[in-house]
């Protein structure tokens, strides 16, 4: 990222199950989400982004299924410009794109993928 200030930025990222069939079928599925939280120095979330996948699993293989993608900005300065979202193998991914605006000039952009995978145990990260 390119930035005309001397502000630092950091990414956390945190994964969370949304649901999980019971582990009594051969095949088994989960759908969880990871979100990047873009932060500043003081610890502000800027800006998120949200990779969404489905999976299945069986023990020796998984499986995306479907993914999904959502970005938000918590500062009016910072302006989501683009999303998008894949799926590959076991892995569901997500980018955003976005830009950081001072009296209408554009001052920076920065760009973010993630990533969530799942494991053939059904374990996600």
């Amino acid at each position: 990222m390119r930035s005309t200030s001397a502000e630092e930025y950091y990414c956390d990222e945190t994964i969370e199950i949304i649901s999980m069939e019971p582990a009594t079928r051969a095949t088994k599925t989960i759908t969880g989400k990871k979100t990047a939280s873009i932060k500043n120095s003081s610890g502000k979330v800027l800006w998120s982004v949200t990779v969404t996948g489905s999976f299945t699993y069986t023990g020796s293989k998984a499986t995306c299924t479907n993914s999904s993608v959502s970005a938000q900005s918590n500062d009016n300065r910072w302006k989501i410009s683009s999303k998008s979202h894949s799926k590959s193998g076991n892995t569901a991914t997500a980018t955003a794109s976005a830009k950081y605006y001072l009296d209408g000039s554009l001052i920076a952009t920065q760009n973010k993928t993630v990533k969530l995978t799942c494991s053939a145990s059904g374990k996600l990260s």
